[in-house]
Protein backbone atom coordinates (compact mmCIF):
# COMPACT_ATOMS: atom_id res chain seq x y z
CA UNK A 1 0.00 0.00 0.00
CA UNK A 2 1.39 3.35 -0.91
CA UNK A 3 -0.07 6.14 0.79
CA UNK A 4 0.27 9.79 -0.89
CA UNK A 5 -1.11 13.13 0.72
CA UNK A 6 -1.65 15.91 -1.39
CA UNK A 7 -1.95 19.77 -0.02
CA UNK A 8 -5.67 20.93 -2.48
CA UNK A 9 -6.35 25.07 -2.40
CA UNK A 10 -10.37 25.93 -3.15
CA UNK A 11 -11.77 28.73 -4.12
CA UNK A 12 -15.55 29.63 -4.48
CA UNK A 13 -17.45 30.36 -7.50
CA UNK A 14 -20.67 30.46 -6.00
CA UNK A 15 -22.15 31.96 -2.42
CA UNK A 16 -21.40 28.87 0.47
CA UNK A 17 -24.28 28.53 2.74
CA UNK A 18 -23.88 27.36 6.16
CA UNK A 19 -26.02 24.74 8.16
CA UNK A 20 -24.02 22.54 10.96
CA UNK A 21 -26.20 20.46 12.41
CA UNK A 22 -25.11 18.60 15.80
CA UNK A 23 -26.85 16.70 18.73
CA UNK A 24 -28.36 20.15 19.73
CA UNK A 25 -29.80 20.86 16.87
CA UNK A 26 -32.66 18.14 17.78
CA UNK A 27 -33.07 18.92 21.68
CA UNK A 28 -34.32 16.23 23.86
CA UNK A 29 -36.37 19.11 25.93
CA UNK A 30 -38.62 21.66 24.38
CA UNK A 31 -37.16 24.81 24.38
CA UNK A 32 -38.45 28.35 23.73
CA UNK A 33 -37.79 29.40 19.97
CA UNK A 34 -38.35 32.65 18.51
CA UNK A 35 -40.23 33.29 15.66
CA UNK A 36 -42.80 30.85 14.57
CA UNK A 37 -43.13 27.05 12.99
CA UNK A 38 -41.23 27.69 9.53
CA UNK A 39 -40.08 31.00 10.04
CA UNK A 40 -37.06 31.52 13.00
CA UNK A 41 -35.18 34.32 12.20
CA UNK A 42 -32.78 33.44 14.57
CA UNK A 43 -32.30 29.74 13.47
CA UNK A 44 -28.55 31.16 11.12
CA UNK A 45 -26.95 31.88 14.76
CA UNK A 46 -26.31 27.92 15.33
CA UNK A 47 -25.59 27.12 11.70
CA UNK A 48 -21.96 27.95 11.60
CA UNK A 49 -18.53 27.13 13.26
CA UNK A 50 -16.03 29.77 14.01
CA UNK A 51 -13.01 29.75 15.75
CA UNK A 52 -12.07 32.04 19.15
CA UNK A 53 -11.08 34.70 16.55
CA UNK A 54 -14.25 34.40 14.95
CA UNK A 55 -12.80 32.51 11.42
CA UNK A 56 -15.44 30.35 10.14
CA UNK A 57 -14.59 26.70 9.55
CA UNK A 58 -15.97 23.89 8.03
CA UNK A 59 -15.76 20.06 9.54
CA UNK A 60 -13.81 17.90 7.42
CA UNK A 61 -16.51 15.50 6.54
CA UNK A 62 -17.98 18.40 4.18
CA UNK A 63 -14.95 17.61 2.59
CA UNK A 64 -14.97 14.19 2.76
CA UNK A 65 -19.01 13.92 1.03
CA UNK A 66 -18.16 16.48 -1.65
CA UNK A 67 -15.35 14.73 -2.99
CA UNK A 68 -16.97 11.29 -2.47
CA UNK A 69 -19.38 12.93 -4.49
CA UNK A 70 -16.81 13.96 -7.29
CA UNK A 71 -15.92 10.35 -7.87
CA UNK A 72 -19.43 10.18 -9.22
CA UNK A 73 -18.35 11.66 -12.36
CA UNK A 74 -15.13 9.98 -12.75
CA UNK A 75 -15.79 6.86 -14.78
CA UNK A 76 -13.46 3.13 -14.83
CA UNK A 77 -14.65 -0.17 -16.71
CA UNK A 78 -17.82 -0.62 -14.43
CA UNK A 79 -19.76 2.38 -13.27
CA UNK A 80 -17.58 4.66 -11.24
CA UNK A 81 -14.85 5.70 -8.71
CA UNK A 82 -17.00 6.84 -6.45
CA UNK A 83 -16.79 3.73 -4.08
CA UNK A 84 -12.86 3.75 -4.74
CA UNK A 85 -12.92 7.34 -3.13
CA UNK A 86 -14.64 6.44 -0.65
CA UNK A 87 -13.08 3.77 0.61
CA UNK A 88 -9.39 5.27 0.53
CA UNK A 89 -9.94 8.76 1.20
CA UNK A 90 -8.94 10.92 4.43
CA UNK A 91 -9.01 13.98 5.18
CA UNK A 92 -6.21 14.98 7.85
CA UNK A 93 -7.19 18.83 8.20
CA UNK A 94 -9.32 18.73 11.67
CA UNK A 95 -10.92 22.54 10.96
CA UNK A 96 -11.27 23.24 6.98
CA UNK A 97 -10.60 27.09 7.85
CA UNK A 98 -11.68 29.87 5.06
CA UNK A 99 -10.43 33.05 4.41
CA UNK A 100 -14.02 35.13 6.01
CA UNK A 101 -14.77 35.82 9.16
CA UNK A 102 -17.68 37.11 11.07
CA UNK A 103 -17.76 40.45 13.36
CA UNK A 104 -17.48 40.40 17.13
CA UNK A 105 -21.18 41.40 17.18
CA UNK A 106 -23.13 38.87 15.05
CA UNK A 107 -26.10 41.44 14.85
CA UNK A 108 -23.96 43.92 12.77
CA UNK A 109 -24.62 40.87 9.81
CA UNK A 110 -27.44 42.39 7.32
CA UNK A 111 -28.77 40.46 4.68
CA UNK A 112 -27.16 42.42 2.28
CA UNK A 113 -26.72 39.25 -0.52
CA UNK A 114 -23.96 41.53 -1.60
CA UNK A 115 -21.77 41.88 1.41
CA UNK A 116 -18.82 39.45 2.24
CA UNK A 117 -20.67 37.63 4.65
CA UNK A 118 -24.65 37.78 5.45
CA UNK A 119 -27.72 36.10 6.14
CA UNK A 120 -29.75 34.27 3.18
CA UNK A 121 -33.26 34.02 3.75
CA UNK A 122 -35.33 31.97 1.16
CA UNK A 123 -38.21 30.12 1.01
CA UNK A 124 -37.78 26.17 0.91
CA UNK A 125 -40.16 23.73 0.58
CA UNK A 126 -39.47 20.09 1.26
CA UNK A 127 -42.08 17.45 0.89
CA UNK A 128 -44.93 20.03 0.57
CA UNK A 129 -44.23 22.12 3.20
CA UNK A 130 -43.15 25.56 3.17
CA UNK A 131 -40.57 27.18 5.27
CA UNK A 132 -38.57 30.29 5.57
CA UNK A 133 -35.14 29.68 6.10
CA UNK A 134 -32.04 31.98 7.28
CA UNK A 135 -28.74 30.82 6.83
CA UNK A 136 -25.33 32.19 7.22
CA UNK A 137 -23.62 32.54 3.67
CA UNK A 138 -20.38 33.93 2.73
CA UNK A 139 -19.90 35.51 -0.61
CA UNK A 140 -18.17 33.87 -3.89
CA UNK A 141 -14.30 34.44 -3.35
CA UNK A 142 -14.09 32.21 0.26
CA UNK A 143 -11.59 30.16 0.44
CA UNK A 144 -9.93 26.87 1.92
CA UNK A 145 -6.92 24.49 1.91
CA UNK A 146 -6.74 21.10 3.22
CA UNK A 147 -4.69 18.22 3.19
CA UNK A 148 -6.10 14.74 1.86
CA UNK A 149 -4.42 11.08 2.01
CA UNK A 150 -5.29 8.32 -0.67
CA UNK A 151 -3.79 4.65 -1.37
CA UNK A 152 -1.79 5.73 -4.46
CA UNK A 153 -2.08 2.07 -5.43
CA UNK A 154 -5.61 1.94 -5.68
CA UNK A 155 -6.76 5.45 -6.98
CA UNK A 156 -3.37 7.65 -8.98
CA UNK A 157 -2.96 11.65 -7.85
CA UNK A 158 -4.38 12.09 -11.15
CA UNK A 159 -7.28 10.96 -10.76
CA UNK A 160 -7.87 12.62 -7.22
CA UNK A 161 -6.98 15.78 -9.18
CA UNK A 162 -10.20 15.22 -11.27
CA UNK A 163 -12.23 13.96 -8.43
CA UNK A 164 -11.73 17.52 -6.91
CA UNK A 165 -12.61 19.14 -9.98
CA UNK A 166 -15.63 17.72 -10.63
CA UNK A 167 -16.54 17.77 -6.85
CA UNK A 168 -16.23 21.79 -7.50
CA UNK A 169 -18.30 21.63 -10.72
CA UNK A 170 -20.89 19.77 -9.92
CA UNK A 171 -21.23 19.14 -5.96
CA UNK A 172 -20.02 21.55 -4.03
CA UNK A 173 -20.18 22.30 -0.05
CA UNK A 174 -22.37 23.22 2.53
CA UNK A 175 -25.98 23.83 2.04
CA UNK A 176 -28.46 24.38 -1.44
CA UNK A 177 -26.37 22.10 -2.97
CA UNK A 178 -29.13 20.87 -5.58
CA UNK A 179 -29.60 24.49 -5.88
CA UNK A 180 -25.59 25.17 -6.93
CA UNK A 181 -24.69 26.90 -3.54
CA UNK A 182 -21.10 26.25 -2.40
CA UNK A 183 -19.69 25.46 -5.94
CA UNK A 184 -15.39 26.25 -6.15
CA UNK A 185 -12.61 25.80 -8.65
CA UNK A 186 -9.91 24.35 -7.99
CA UNK A 187 -6.68 26.55 -7.56
CA UNK A 188 -3.24 24.07 -6.44
CA UNK A 189 -3.46 20.52 -6.44
CA UNK A 190 0.20 19.39 -4.76
CA UNK A 191 1.19 15.89 -3.86
CA UNK A 192 3.60 15.49 -0.93
CA UNK A 193 6.09 13.18 0.62
CA UNK A 194 4.42 10.24 1.97
CA UNK A 195 2.77 10.97 5.61
CA UNK A 196 1.24 8.17 7.60
CA UNK A 197 -2.40 9.65 7.89
CA UNK A 198 -2.71 8.08 11.35
CA UNK A 199 -0.45 11.55 12.17
CA UNK A 200 -2.72 14.18 13.20
CA UNK A 201 -2.79 17.54 10.94
CA UNK A 202 -3.56 20.83 11.82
Amino acid sequence: MTILTAKVTIRGVRPLLFNKFTVDSIPLKRTSRSGVPGNNPEEWKNSFSITDEGQLYLDPSYIFSCLRAGGKFIPKSRGTIESDVAATLQVLSEKILLNRYIPSNIEDISTDGDAETYIDVRPVTRRGVKNIRYRLATNKGWETEFLVSWDGSLINPDLIHSVCIEAGNFAGLGDGRKIGFGRFEVMSFSVLDYQDPRIEHA
